[in-house]
């Protein structure tokens, strides 16, 4: 029971939470760069959603997928107490105080008697318990423990992501992630377009006009959103896409299957304006194998399918003319260069293991063990430690695979309860087709092979490790393992 009057003080609680914002940015707005003036506006809009529609844990979770596409990092806090250098150790990112007040939106919830009716999902974190127990271990055998607790840590944090979505999920709050998930789709394969479009550098202002701001290497004008680099940015549209053109697909609603169409259409755009091969390809694969599940599923009739494909590829073609050359390019300019240096970094993280083979050399410190086998990764790893430390941003040049970086890093356990993580969420994506209907079991069946595709790139690269992608696999597990029939028609 929740104590008397307790309900009552809810809405006058968010009301002087957000006067005290308003005060504070009062205060603060002089001095605000028009990063923070931007995330001060965000941080007012999410105070002003929960107190219209009362409904504090959707808000916060909506507004946590779009923070989570932000790919900056801010080590200076921590630096602060541990001392260890800026752009190493531990860091918080813009999603983690929407994800902290999340949690505690989740908690007053329960101890105000207003947390809805859930069913019970078994061992929510199951898939992801191997891999913690391997990186825990890893750390204590690694040189760096400091750099290798920092990385466990982020394991940590999809573990309790997972658990508190799983546990919380009701209809309302899985439609709100599937939405979030669209709408941010939209935002960041519309960024990177524009970014395209008008030539923005590396800045994310300069595409409104701002000024440069360069962090890192030109990108021959490809197309990065907020996510920094553009092979960050076209694996996580990978993954997610094909979630909205399931929707398309199985949906009963015509405004559904409408917006799963302009999404999916969207993030190929935001793909190839990323001008990133492998996602392309199997951003192409997915869709097919979505195209192909609602037919073998009989939400998809055949002469449908027949009709559909033909005008796809006509579509595609006619899109991708005016593009054909900076394509070819794209494949006959360095990509010999890419596959030799991926050679490279593969035998270097091979050899690291060689001398590590039971825990791996620590999480993020397989780099530091390359560079002592190669002066071509010591000079790359130099570059990019001097980049981190300057900007004050996290940065990386591992290995570009990241089954392999597992292995190098946390050794054969750690690659084994990696493998046991996406198995784990494949697994209960498949479940979740077979147990719905409609919308729910295209966006099931979309996410399961976005997921799939997303497992067979990171042979080439490491961006699920990233922030981004992540922590945004959590929530699509929560989603997946959650998946209920009749959420979305």
């Amino acid at each position: 029971m929740s104590a008397p009057g307790l309900p009552r003080l809810l809405p006058a609680a968010l009301a002087l939470g957000g006067g005290l914002v308003a005060a504070a940015l009062a205060l603060a707005l002089p001095g605000l760069g028009a990063k923070g003036l931007a995330a001060s506006m965000g941080l007012v809009a999410v105070a002003a959603l929960m107190l219209l529609t009362r409904r504090p844990v959707e808000v916060l979770a909506g507004f946590a997928v779009l923070a989570l596409t932000y790919n900056r990092h801010y080590f200076r806090p921590f630096a602060a107490l541990t001392g260890t250098p800026v752009g190493e150790g531990l860091f918080w990112i813009p999603a983690d105080p929407l994800l902290l007040a999340l949690l505690l939106a989740i908690v007053a919830e329960r101890a105000l008697g207003r947390a809805p009716e859930v069913p019970a999902t078994p061992f929510p974190t199951w898939p992801v318990q191997p891999l913690l127990a391997a990186c825990l271990v890893s750390t204590l055998a690694a040189e760096r423990m400091d750099l290798a607790a920092a990385e466990t840590m982020r394991v940590v944090k999809f573990a309790l992501l997972l658990a508190l979505l799983a546990r919380r999920m009701d209809a309302a709050l899985w439609r709100t992630l599937a939405a979030a998930f669209g709408i941010t789709v939209l935002a960041q394969s519309g960024l990177g377009v524009l970014q395209v479009a008008f030539r923005a550098g590396d800045s994310l202002l300069a595409t409104f006009g701002g000024a440069a701001e360069t962090l890192v290497e030109g990108f021959e004008n490809r197309a990065r959103g907020s996510m920094g680099h553009p092979n960050i940015l076209a694996p996580w549209l990978l993954m997610l896409a094909p979630g909205a053109f399931g929707l398309a697909l199985f949906s009963r609603s015509r405004a559904l299957r409408a917006a799963g169409f302009v999404i999916t259409i969207a993030a190929m755009a935001g793909v190839f304006a990323a001008k990133s091969r492998a996602p392309g390809l199997l951003m192409l694969a997915a869709l097919g194998g979505v195209a192909l599940g609602a037919l073998a599923l009989r939400a998809l009739p055949a002469r449908a399918a027949a009709g559909g494909a033909i005008w796809a590829l006509l579509l595609l073609a006619a899109a991708l003319t005016p593009f054909a050359g900076d394509i070819a390019e794209r494949f006959r300019g360095d990509f010999a260069r890419s596959v030799t240096f991926r050679a490279d970094y593969n035998r270097a993280a091979l050899e690291v293991f060689d001398r590590h083979p039971l825990l791996g050399a620590g999480l993020a410190g397989s780099g530091a063990r390359m560079a002592e086998l190669s002066a071509g990764i010591a000079l790359e790893l130099a570059a990019v430690t001097a980049t981190a430390e300057s900007a004050g941003v996290r940065a990386a040049a591992p290995v570009h695979n990241l089954y392999i970086l597992m292995l190098a890093e946390a050794g054969l356990p750690g690659l084994v309860g990696f493998l046991l993580l996406l198995g784990g969420i494949l697994w209960r994506g498949a479940a979740a087709v077979r147990r719905c209907s409609g919308g729910t079991r295209g966006i099931a069946l979309g996410l399961t092979l976005g997921i799939g595709a997303q497992a067979v790139q990171q042979t080439v690269d490491f961006s699920l490790w990233w922030d981004p992608s992540w922590y945004s696999l959590a929530i699509a597990a929560a989603l997946l393992a959650t998946a209920r029939d009749g959420a979305v028609p």
